[in-house]
């Protein structure tokens, strides 16, 4: 079998990050070594025969035709969101982003290297403690890692778990957001970004099935899907309602008292809907699908949670990656992306 690049971010999905359409080709922001460079999307998230793992020092198995098929199934739901701009929530479209989100979360370098980092990250916890890992229960037949195991047991992980996390995103509430005029969304080697405002302490809060997670992944330059925990649109539909009927009140009984003509009241409720209209947007987006509008703090905010993720890479549709760069000088303990710590 000829050696070749393998994808483990689609074509499909970096052709919406063109810098140079004629050519195929993207820009790209290299964390490791802070260069920037200009390459084709066949270079790009990609490695030699990521999906392939030898056994007795011969090609044995590839997982690449199991990937080419669920790109291949993923690929018209996709294409219709990029098409329509706006979800039409029918199960069959729910399923399918669902297991989008799933795949492209479990399939990546920087997956594969938190397996790595574990281990080596366990062997070192129990050496320092003077023991070996083929002592500790579960663990007699230990060996030292290899790429081939690594990638064995990777690419068998995706298998084992990609129905299960695709079963809890689908329980979402799904939402588009459009990216404000004259930015561009990032794409990271990583696409698939969580966050949670909720802090459950040291237990951690970036599990998919974790009250208030957040999930990211940007489909084009210039849109973006996420995934949020139910809670979160009940909770800001219940908070916009007391808000503005308090708010309500509030000018009724400044009118009653003299304090606000008419005329003023009306003026301060049209100022009140377009401070609200952001809030309305996002409580409305998951029943009507239409996407939502960003700013330059929405955009500072994926743009930076790509950042962090990315194992290495980062694409641009507009080469601007002055965030980048920035975001990482700042944080050089994210060079390799968001890492498990062991404790």
């Amino acid at each position: 079998m000829a050696a070749e690049n393998q994808h483990y971010v689609p074509k499909f999905i970096l052709r919406q990050f063109l810098s140079d359409e004629k050519n195929e080709r993207v820009s790209v922001f290299d964390k490791h070594t802070g260069r920037t460079f200009v390459t084709s999307i066949k270079n790009m998230m990609a490695e030699r025969r990521f999906n392939d793992f030898t056994f007795d020092d011969e090609w044995m198995a590839s997982f690449e035709p199991i990937a080419c098929a669920a790109e291949h199934q993923i690929q018209p739901s996709y294409g219709k969101v990029l098409k329509d701009r706006r979800l039409d929530n029918s199960p069959e479209q729910k399923a399918a982003l669902a297991m989008m989100l799933a795949f492209q979360l479990l399939r990546t370098k920087a997956t594969r290297d938190q397996r790595r980092a574990i281990e080596e990250a366990l062997v070192k916890k129990v050496e320092e403690s003077g023991g070996r890992m083929q002592d500790v229960r579960g663990w007699e037949d230990w060996q030292p890692m290899t790429e081939d195991r690594l990638k064995r047991e990777h690419l068998l992980s995706i298998q084992g778990s990609i129905g299960d996390c695709a079963q809890i995103i689908a329980a979402k509430e799904f939402v588009l957001a459009e990216a404000a005029p004259g930015r561009s969304f990032y794409l990271g080697d990583h696409p698939v970004c969580l966050a949670n405002a909720l802090d459950f302490g040291p237990r951690g809060n970036l599990g998919l099935a974790v009250k208030g997670i957040q999930i990211y992944m940007p489909l084009a330059s210039d849109l973006m899907f996420c995934a949020f925990c139910p809670s979160i649109i009940e909770e800001l539909k219940e908070a916009h309602k007391q808000a503005k009927q308090a708010r309500q009140v509030q000018a009724v009984a400044r009118v009653m008292k003299g304090e606000l003509s008419a005329a003023e009241m009306r003026q301060l409720m049209d100022s009140a809907r377009t401070t609200e209209r952001p809030a309305e947007e996002l409580i409305a987006a998951p029943t009507e699908g239409r996407p939502i509008s960003s700013n330059d703090d929405n955009m500072d905010y994926y743009n930076s949670l790509q950042t962090s993720y990315a194992y290495r890479y980062i694409v641009c549709q507009q080469a601007d990656f002055a965030l980048a760069k920035t975001f990482n000088s700042e944080n050089p303990d994210l060079k390799r992306g968001r890492r498990i710590q062991v404790g």
